[in-house]
């Protein structure tokens, strides 16, 4: 019989896909949700994956 893996074991590996997926970012959580921050550039959203969202948002900007 196989057990689910925990909440924390989930989110951290989902953190270290953001970290891998936006090298230079630095993730954190907290109240409000989540936010990446990159020198002075701050994002914040209410879950990973609507930041991770944005992220590839403003990375297509910034290549154009």
């Amino acid at each position: 019989m196989t057990t689910a893996p925990s909440a924390d074991f989930v989110m951290e590996r989902l953190l270290q896909e953001a970290s891998r997926e936006f090298p230079g970012w630095a993730f954190e959580r907290d109240h409000s949700g989540w936010t990446a921050t990159r020198g002075e550039i701050r994002l914040t959203r209410p879950s990973l994956a609507a930041l991770r969202a944005i992220l590839r948002v403003h990375r297509e900007t910034r290549r154009r």
